[in-house]
């Protein structure tokens, strides 16, 4: 198997080549921000939208699962082959909206993936909210605290700052 930061960005330019705004989100954007490195198996997108992205990729040889509710347009489209694994959600909050539209470079800022981890508070998510937080990055606390408060993950996030 690859490794996903081998693939990321052949994916991002694919999705680019198909009008998608996309940036990524998960382990690889948590990298980006960690006092030191980790492991993972996969690469996560947050895009703008994912029309043409299943016709795209099978063209191509990969196999592809898009997931939409009854009647719906997809949500995620879930893409493997050729030892890549690819995940791409669609934004539709309005916070993931914005994380999209805050994103530099390609990868949604730190204090977004620090959001992104305390409403998924797996122990990966919370190891990677120590080691970012750690780093020392100077964060925008206050947009933070407003999607904390928003999302009602005020605890986690009083929890997480104790983790460092």
């Amino acid at each position: 198997m690859r490794e996903p930061s081998d693939y990321s960005a052949e994916f991002a330019a694919r999705l680019a080549s198909l009008g998608i705004e996309a940036a990524l989100i998960g382990a690889l954007a948590a990298i980006e921000y960690r006092l030191e490195p980790r492991q993972t198996i996969d690469v996560d997108f947050l895009a703008d939208r994912l029309d043409g992205l299943v016709e795209s990729v099978t063209a191509d040889g990969y196999r592809a699962r898009a997931l939409a509710e009854a009647g719906g347009e997809p949500y995620a489209v879930f893409i493997r082959g050729a030892g890549a694994q690819v995940d791409v959600l669609r934004a539709e909050t309005p916070y993931q909206v914005e994380a999209l539209a805050r994103a530099i470079g390609g990868v949604i800022t730190v204090e977004d993936v620090i959001i992104h981890k305390l409403l998924a508070w797996r122990p990966r998510d919370r190891d990677d909210l120590r080691s970012i937080l750690q780093a020392g990055h100077d964060l925008d606390e206050g947009y933070i605290e407003g999607w904390v408060r928003e999302w009602q993950v005020s605890d986690r996030w009083e929890e997480a700052r104790l983790l460092t």
